[in-house]
């Protein structure tokens, strides 16, 4: 069986599942995972060229490689070049962000490898890949998106939860969603924009509560409100662009640049500048000391 693999991308969720792939054939194995920004790749050669009393194979998983980056130009690992073409029987799995492929060292080694690029997966893809036994029709996968958000991890945990808590009908609905997900903030936020925008106390102050109840403080209510105010106003003035080149722009993921153009038909950009100057007011009445934080927020949701 092949003994080196680099794999390329930033996904944990699908690159753990492609190590799992990888490994699932041998038995009885020892893992052992180093990252190479705060290890040396001479401490995986030494284990790699280790081998086991009780004959079990190792596999050593190696993240984060700075050579391969060229973090470190003048750094050449000639013993890494070394096991390379003379590797042991342990499996030696590289883990790269991202790679330079005008780098030399590169050049000479990806050669030895199994090389594998991980590509991000469209959200509601990789649901049905998850979901696979299970019934869950389209509605139900547009509300748990609203309702959990497109963080991979978030996304993997929640469906496990679901999985477990409708393992006997394997048919997942609305209410299960409801009953089961955790909601997440950044769509939170999302709902108590719009409950303000629409001068909707009772929503705001039931959002308001959420939020608190859930352990978020008034300045992080705060901070989250400004933050997302401000990309909905910034892909509203971005809108000619399309979603990948604002997130580019914005350094954000592409996702919520998607949420916010959406929401964003929805104001007008005096609206969210008022918005956003009011949080400023408040936020500066808290730093100073000069008002509460309960009373200081509670007071403008009020006055809408």
């Amino acid at each position: 069986m092949d003994k080196l693999y680099l794999i390329e991308g930033e996904n944990e969720i699908l690159i753990d599942k492609e190590i799992n792939k990888i490994i699932k054939n041998y038995k009885d194995l020892e893992i052992i995972k180093y990252n190479l920004e705060e290890k040396k790749i001479d401490d995986c050669i030494e284990a790699l060229d280790t081998y086991d009393m009780f004959a079990r194979c190792k596999v050593v998983i190696a993240y984060n490689p700075p050579f391969y980056l060229n973090l470190v130009p003048e750094f050449i690992p000639d013993n890494f070049i070394k096991y390379l073409n003379n590797p042991s029987n342990n499996i030696l799995i590289v883990v790269a962000n991202k790679i330079n492929n005008r780098l030399k060292i590169v050049k000479d080694t990806i050669k030895y490898f199994n090389y594998i690029k991980i590509e991000d997966k469209n959200i509601t893809s990789f649901i049905k890949e998850n979901i696979k036994d299970y019934k869950m029709d389209n509605n139900t996968i547009n509300y748990f998106i609203d309702t959990v958000g497109s963080d991979y991890n978030l996304v993997y945990n929640e469906l496990d939860k679901l999985k477990l808590f409708k393992l006997d009908s394997k048919t997942i609905n609305r209410e299960d969603i409801e009953l089961i997900c955790r909601r997440n903030f950044e769509n939170t936020i999302f709902d108590l924009i719009d409950a303000i925008i629409k001068k909707d106390k009772k929503k705001v102050i039931d959002l308001y509560n959420y939020f608190l109840n859930n352990g978020t403080e008034v300045f992080q209510i705060l901070i989250l409100l400004s933050n997302q105010i401000r990309l909905i106003y910034n892909v509203k003035i971005l809108s000619r662009m399309s979603d990948s080149e604002i997130a580019k722009i914005l350094d954000v993921k592409e996702y919520p640049v998607k949420l916010a153009r959406g929401k964003g038909y929805n104001y007008n950009t005096k609206e969210l500048l008022s918005i956003l100057y009011n949080l400023g007011t408040i936020d500066e009445g808290l730093k100073s000391g000069k008002e509460m934080p309960n009373i200081s927020l509670l007071s403008y949701i009020l006055k809408m």
